[in-house]
């Protein structure tokens, strides 16, 4: 559901409808008077309470504190009302994934797979089956969050704004160091306590020598990653080999035999082909992520502002264990 609902064909598909219920939204929200006073009263139940404890319990290993707890609340909430939120605003309405839900559920509860599905969603509808459904319900919230994001931010930033954008978070958008370069392997699984003074010798030998770095590899023993590595950064020099190794080679001079260098797997005579300093680039070669950034923290202030703004219309309890229904 979240790589359907993330997919740029299926924005374009929900943003007319949408927008129109996001105009509603931002429209008529000041003067809106609630038909239904117990639409805007949320309760925690007893038995919900407990789940939630249960679901932090699985996910930290430990006991929810009293600032957890109503941190789960708060977001408890949050899902509901944007829940209550999105069926105000007839989201659900038309909605295929919605009804082809509902059309199973009956298929399989009453054994009617034959029948007319359009009969078959009324009939759902009618006996609320669409209210608990745990998929229609995280679709439903999915699609309020999608509305205020994407109604949110209408048109592409001006220039200047991108470029200021862009100026803050330059950093963000460096280019590392990189790195080419061979080096002769000495396996410790194979050498043991001579590991060290036989990568010393070599060393030696190998600045003494005419023999290329190419050449030399074949002095050492079987790499299974291979002995030339090409255009990487420490990063990549970290995955294939360690933090240590990465770290001792992104900085080495070019043209010269260096170490001994220890990997996770032994130690390694190092041969810098090149390398590239790290590097700022401008803004043109890194627009279109800089732009899909700006949008992305636009829409997630969007989402936080319109939360705050909705979160005012509604009451919120927690029901402690054994207390009157009412």
């Amino acid at each position: 559901m979240k790589k359907f609902l993330a997919a740029p064909p299926t924005h374009f598909v929900l943003l007319g409808a949408l927008l129109f219920a996001w105009q509603s939204v931002r429209e008529d929200a000041p003067s809106r008077v609630p038909a239904d006073p117990a639409r805007y009263q949320i309760v925690v139940e007893p038995t919900t309470m407990e789940e939630l404890r249960n679901n932090y319990r699985k996910a930290t290993g430990r006991e929810p504190s009293p600032k957890d707890e109503k941190a789960l609340v708060r977001d408890y909430a949050d899902r509901e009302i944007l829940y209550r939120e999105a069926r105000s605003r007839g989201l659900d309405q038309a909605d295929r994934s919605v009804k082809w839900r509902l059309v199973q559920k009956m298929q399989f509860l009453e054994g009617r797979e034959n029948d007319d599905p359009d009969d078959l969603y009324k009939e759902a509808l009618a006996l609320g089956l669409d209210r608990d459904d745990l998929v229609i319900r995280r679709l439903l919230i999915e699609k309020m969050r999608l509305l205020i994001k994407l109604g949110a931010v209408r048109e592409a930033p001006s220039e200047q704004t991108l470029v200021e954008f862009y100026e803050t978070n330059a950093e963000d958008y460096r280019q590392p160091a990189r790195v080419s370069l061979r080096h002769v392997f000495l396996s410790s699984d194979k050498r043991g306590e001579t590991m060290h003074g036989d990568a010393e010798q070599l060393l030696e030998t190998l600045r003494d020598s005419s023999a290329t770095p190419k050449e030399a590899v074949a002095l050492g023993d079987v790499f299974a990653l291979g002995h030339h590595l090409r255009s990487s950064s420490e990063r990549n020099l970290a995955k294939l080999l360690g933090p240590d190794f990465a770290k001792a080679s992104i900085d080495l001079e070019a043209g010269k035999w260096h170490g001994p260098i220890r990997s996770a797997y032994g130690t390694h005579l190092v041969w810098v082909e090149d390398r590239t300093e790290s590097s700022l680039p401008g803004l043109e070669p890194v627009r279109n992520q800089v732009l899909q950034r700006y949008l992305a923290e636009r829409r997630e202030i969007a989402m936080r502002e319109e939360l705050e703004r909705m979160r005012k219309e509604y009451a919120v309890s927690v029901r402690e264990e054994g207390a009157a229904q009412g």
